[in-house]
């Protein structure tokens, strides 16, 4: 079998994001181009016109690219199988080919349930494909109401390189201190991650570390119990994880999460909103889930955790053990039998 994988990229960290499970697919071919945003005004124009009848809103002039060099590859190597890794950014025409089920197309979709009205048009379109892939089960309502067959609708969870992020390997030297940790930038909820580290201000033995974007830094300021940082390479960012005492996660909504993943495979006790996804990677075992927009339960669940050592030495280990259970390796494996079925 030989599936051909493609996706605009960026510009991720080598051990983060979707596009990594391209390493653990046997047989495959790779095809990813830079995604760039137009920016002369003929450009902006001529990237109206393509998306015009794209089924994503997020169609590029590398989104056009890219479905051509799919086409090339077609008709020259003729791949078993197409996964689109973002079809929500890349998805444009390549399924009018597929009408006569071509070739098995298959695309996988990221966003949250309230955006994807807002990026797929031409719904009806999206029965042309063989499988889509989910992240979140809060998803699949929006793809059966857009008349997609439930039995072609897979719920393959996001997956973790379990090799690279991994627990640190020395005990914490300072029993004593406690660090809470919050990773990334797309739909955080700054302003309850404010107010959360104001409350916190009381507990000396809590530290705070915020990594994320530099535009972010003007919410945690004026906070001395605020340690903000930018511009992490990889290895940076797993020693941040690896010295943390446990993660916080303040999201608008998510279907999987990178730093979620990433927390849980370096054996971070998890403290949560119960919002969107984060309920299907987590049990009760290595995360505090709390209602959404609730400061003062997150501040609960933060202190009680502080509080005990053998709490969070429990949820460690329940942490790493779920991280596991997302490997690559297993993920992988799930998306390659799906692919064995449409082919």
């Amino acid at each position: 079998m030989n599936s051909l994988l493609v996706y605009s990229n960026y510009g991720f960290g080598s051990y983060s994001s979707y596009p990594v499970i391209s390493k653990y697919i046997s047989n495959c071919t790779v095809l990813s181009i830079l995604r760039e945003e137009p920016n002369t005004l003929s450009k902006r124009a001529f990237n109206r016109f393509i998306r015009t009848f794209a089924i994503s809103q997020w169609y590029r002039l590398s989104s056009l690219e890219l479905e051509w060099l799919v086409i090339k590859q077609l008709y020259k190597n003729r791949p078993n199988l197409v996964h689109f890794l973002w079809a929500e950014r890349d998805l444009g025409y390549i399924d009018l080919l597929n009408r006569g089920t071509a070739f098995p197309l298959c695309c996988t979709f990221h966003s949250c349930p309230e955006e994807l009205p807002e990026v797929l048009l031409y719904r009806k379109r999206l029965k042309n494909l063989s499988a889509l892939i989910i992240m979140s089960e809060t998803q699949r309502p929006f793809f059966e109401a857009c008349g997609v067959d439930p039995q072609n609708i897979y719920c393959v969870p996001h997956g973790i390189d379990t090799d690279f992020f991994v627990p640190s390997p020395v005990k914490q030297l300072e029993p004593d201190k406690f660090t809470l940790l919050s990773v990334g930038s797309y739909k955080r909820n700054f302003p309850l991650l404010r107010e959360v580290a104001i409350k916190l201000r009381k507990y000396l033995e809590i530290n705070i570390k915020v990594v994320s974007s530099e535009r972010f830094r003007q919410y945690f300021a004026d906070l001395e119990n605020v340690e903000f940082i930018s511009g992490l390479t990889d290895t940076k960012l797993l020693r941040i994880y690896q010295s943390a005492s446990c993660l916080l996660l303040a999201v608008e909504n998510a279907t999987a999460n990178n730093a979620l993943l990433e927390g849980l495979a370096c054996g971070l006790p998890i403290i949560a909103e119960e919002v969107g996804g984060i309920p299907e990677y987590v049990s009760s075992k290595c995360a505090m889930l709390t209602e959404a927009g609730n400061a003062d339960l997150l501040v609960e669940s933060i202190v009680k955790l502080s509080e005990s050592s053998l709490k969070r030495d429990e949820m460690a280990q329940a942490a790493r053990v779920r991280a596991l259970e997302l490997s690559w390796n297993r993920i992988a494996q799930k998306t390659e039998n799906l692919y064995l079925s449409l082919i």
